[in-house]
Protein backbone atom coordinates (compact mmCIF):
# COMPACT_ATOMS: atom_id res chain seq x y z
CA UNK A 1 0.00 0.00 0.00
CA UNK A 2 1.10 3.49 -0.96
CA UNK A 3 0.81 6.13 1.45
CA UNK A 4 -1.02 9.21 -0.27
CA UNK A 5 0.85 12.64 0.80
CA UNK A 6 0.25 13.50 4.41
CA UNK A 7 -0.21 10.22 5.56
CA UNK A 8 2.31 7.55 7.63
CA UNK A 9 3.82 5.25 6.17
CA UNK A 10 1.47 1.87 6.49
CA UNK A 11 1.37 0.17 9.20
CA UNK A 12 0.71 -3.61 8.79
CA UNK A 13 -1.14 -6.01 11.14
CA UNK A 14 -1.24 -9.73 11.04
CA UNK A 15 -3.04 -11.58 13.74
CA UNK A 16 -4.63 -15.29 14.24
CA UNK A 17 -7.49 -16.01 16.40
CA UNK A 18 -7.99 -20.02 17.45
CA UNK A 19 -11.24 -21.00 18.00
CA UNK A 20 -13.29 -24.38 19.31
CA UNK A 21 -16.34 -23.66 17.13
CA UNK A 22 -16.80 -24.07 13.55
CA UNK A 23 -16.44 -22.01 10.71
CA UNK A 24 -20.58 -21.39 10.16
CA UNK A 25 -20.73 -20.26 13.74
CA UNK A 26 -17.63 -18.15 13.71
CA UNK A 27 -18.89 -16.69 10.40
CA UNK A 28 -22.11 -16.08 11.99
CA UNK A 29 -20.74 -14.06 14.91
CA UNK A 30 -18.21 -12.12 13.04
CA UNK A 31 -21.29 -10.99 10.00
CA UNK A 32 -23.21 -9.78 12.68
CA UNK A 33 -21.12 -6.27 13.05
CA UNK A 34 -24.31 -4.80 15.21
CA UNK A 35 -23.27 -7.11 17.66
CA UNK A 36 -19.32 -6.68 17.91
CA UNK A 37 -19.56 -4.06 20.91
CA UNK A 38 -21.36 -6.80 22.95
CA UNK A 39 -18.52 -8.99 23.17
CA UNK A 40 -15.35 -7.20 21.94
CA UNK A 41 -14.13 -4.83 24.82
CA UNK A 42 -12.72 -1.46 23.07
CA UNK A 43 -14.98 -1.58 20.61
CA UNK A 44 -17.54 0.49 21.60
CA UNK A 45 -19.60 0.92 18.02
CA UNK A 46 -20.09 -0.62 14.79
CA UNK A 47 -22.68 0.62 13.29
CA UNK A 48 -24.05 -1.10 9.77
CA UNK A 49 -25.17 1.46 7.52
CA UNK A 50 -27.42 -1.55 5.56
CA UNK A 51 -28.29 -4.81 6.25
CA UNK A 52 -26.72 -6.91 3.92
CA UNK A 53 -22.98 -8.72 3.75
CA UNK A 54 -22.76 -8.48 0.19
CA UNK A 55 -19.86 -5.86 -1.96
CA UNK A 56 -20.45 -2.66 -1.07
CA UNK A 57 -21.72 -2.99 1.97
CA UNK A 58 -20.31 -0.55 5.05
CA UNK A 59 -20.19 0.06 8.58
CA UNK A 60 -19.02 2.44 10.59
CA UNK A 61 -16.79 1.73 13.39
CA UNK A 62 -15.46 3.40 16.29
CA UNK A 63 -12.00 1.85 18.70
CA UNK A 64 -11.21 2.78 22.12
CA UNK A 65 -6.82 1.91 22.21
CA UNK A 66 -5.50 1.12 25.60
CA UNK A 67 -3.73 4.53 25.98
CA UNK A 68 -7.04 6.46 25.36
CA UNK A 69 -6.72 7.23 21.52
CA UNK A 70 -10.00 6.50 19.66
CA UNK A 71 -9.91 6.03 16.19
CA UNK A 72 -13.25 6.19 14.25
CA UNK A 73 -13.50 5.21 10.78
CA UNK A 74 -15.21 3.22 8.24
CA UNK A 75 -15.29 -0.38 6.15
CA UNK A 76 -16.65 -1.23 3.01
CA UNK A 77 -16.90 -4.67 1.60
CA UNK A 78 -15.09 -5.59 -1.11
CA UNK A 79 -15.21 -9.04 -1.43
CA UNK A 80 -16.63 -12.42 0.98
CA UNK A 81 -17.22 -15.82 0.37
CA UNK A 82 -19.39 -16.80 3.56
CA UNK A 83 -17.88 -18.34 5.29
CA UNK A 84 -14.07 -18.47 4.94
CA UNK A 85 -13.42 -14.45 3.53
CA UNK A 86 -14.10 -11.24 4.44
CA UNK A 87 -12.11 -8.62 2.51
CA UNK A 88 -12.67 -4.70 3.20
CA UNK A 89 -11.49 -1.15 2.95
CA UNK A 90 -11.28 1.64 5.71
CA UNK A 91 -11.43 5.30 5.30
CA UNK A 92 -11.69 7.80 8.35
CA UNK A 93 -8.72 7.65 10.64
CA UNK A 94 -7.58 4.94 9.28
CA UNK A 95 -7.17 4.49 5.03
CA UNK A 96 -6.38 1.13 3.74
CA UNK A 97 -7.88 -2.56 3.14
CA UNK A 98 -8.06 -5.76 5.78
CA UNK A 99 -8.85 -9.12 5.04
CA UNK A 100 -10.05 -12.07 7.31
CA UNK A 101 -10.00 -15.45 6.55
CA UNK A 102 -11.30 -18.64 8.41
CA UNK A 103 -9.65 -21.90 7.95
CA UNK A 104 -11.65 -24.98 10.02
CA UNK A 105 -8.79 -27.67 11.04
CA UNK A 106 -10.74 -30.85 12.88
CA UNK A 107 -12.67 -29.08 15.61
CA UNK A 108 -10.84 -25.71 15.38
CA UNK A 109 -11.37 -22.81 13.88
CA UNK A 110 -8.49 -20.21 12.78
CA UNK A 111 -9.02 -16.56 11.71
CA UNK A 112 -6.26 -14.66 10.13
CA UNK A 113 -6.67 -11.21 9.80
CA UNK A 114 -4.85 -8.69 8.10
CA UNK A 115 -4.92 -5.07 8.46
CA UNK A 116 -2.87 -2.68 6.27
CA UNK A 117 -3.62 0.67 6.59
CA UNK A 118 -2.51 4.62 6.93
CA UNK A 119 -3.27 7.39 8.71
CA UNK A 120 -3.17 11.54 8.31
CA UNK A 121 -4.05 12.21 12.18
CA UNK A 122 -0.49 13.04 13.74
CA UNK A 123 -1.52 11.53 17.42
CA UNK A 124 -1.71 7.94 15.75
CA UNK A 125 1.71 8.49 13.74
CA UNK A 126 3.29 9.67 17.29
CA UNK A 127 2.71 6.16 18.43
CA UNK A 128 3.80 4.39 16.16
CA UNK A 129 6.58 2.85 18.31
CA UNK A 130 3.35 1.50 20.73
CA UNK A 131 1.31 0.37 17.40
CA UNK A 132 1.40 -3.28 16.96
CA UNK A 133 1.15 -3.27 20.96
CA UNK A 134 -1.86 -1.30 20.77
CA UNK A 135 -3.41 -3.19 17.77
CA UNK A 136 -2.03 -6.90 19.89
CA UNK A 137 -3.93 -5.71 22.86
CA UNK A 138 -7.83 -5.07 21.36
CA UNK A 139 -7.11 -8.14 18.83
CA UNK A 140 -6.80 -10.51 22.21
CA UNK A 141 -9.36 -8.80 23.90
CA UNK A 142 -11.72 -9.74 20.51
CA UNK A 143 -9.94 -13.03 20.81
CA UNK A 144 -11.32 -13.51 24.06
CA UNK A 145 -14.77 -11.91 24.00
CA UNK A 146 -15.53 -13.83 20.69
CA UNK A 147 -14.85 -17.25 22.19
CA UNK A 148 -17.16 -16.45 25.43
CA UNK A 149 -19.95 -15.34 22.91
CA UNK A 150 -19.28 -18.63 20.81
CA UNK A 151 -19.45 -20.66 24.21
CA UNK A 152 -23.00 -18.76 24.85
CA UNK A 153 -24.05 -19.75 21.18
CA UNK A 154 -22.71 -23.03 21.47
CA UNK A 155 -24.18 -24.03 25.85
Amino acid sequence: MRPQPGESAPFHFETRWRVNACTADVWSVLSDIEAWPQWWPGLPEAVPVDDTIAPGSRADIRVNSPIGVTLSFGIELQATDPPTFVAFSASGDLRGAGAWSLQQTGPITTITSVWCVTTRRRSIRMIRPVAAWMHSRVMSAGQRGLVRRLNRLTA
